[in-house]
């Protein structure tokens, strides 16, 4: 995610270039709400955060609202930054590639008895980082900077 001095509601409304008062009428809520979400004194609905990301063009930010809202979110979800999308593309090969060349036979293996036997442990921990980084680059290209759907 990002460092939590930084403001995703806040930055949201900038990355749409309006004022505190223009952001309140256009997302339909008042600006003393606008307010409350910037300093980190309330969080808006789902329904505003849907509509900030729309508005902004920023779809990240709904990650971003989800993991602050839930510590479980925040537990088993990878953090992610926006990244560009060349660099997203990149990343995603790159663990796609190592996922099939190393985890995917490992995995097929250990899972063809229906367990993970103490021998195959070390094994399956490593497939297991492998498909964690695969989902995290696959959602870094889904929230890439100049992708089809930010």
């Amino acid at each position: 995610m990002q460092d939590d001095s930084i403001n995703i509601y806040r930055n949201a409304r900038k990355a749409a270039g309006l004022t505190q008062e223009r952001w309140a009428e256009v997302l339909g809520i008042s600006v003393e709400s606008v307010r409350l979400y910037e300093t980190g004194a309330g969080m808006p609905s789902d329904a505003i955060v849907l509509r900030m990301a729309e508005v902004a063009g920023q779809h990240i930010i709904c990650y971003w609202h989800l993991l602050q809202k839930s510590r479980v979110a925040a537990e088993v979800l990878p953090e992610l930054e926006e990244k560009p999308l060349p660099e997203a593309v990149l990343s995603l090969l790159a663990a796609l590639q190592e996922f099939t060349r190393d985890g995917m036979q490992d995995l097929i293996r250990i899972g063809a008895d229906g367990a993970v036997d103490e021998g195959e442990r070390d094994a399956y921990t490593y497939a297991m980082a492998q498909l964690e980084a695969l989902i995290s680059a696959g959602l870094h290209m889904r929230y890439a900077e100049g992708g089809g759907d930010k």
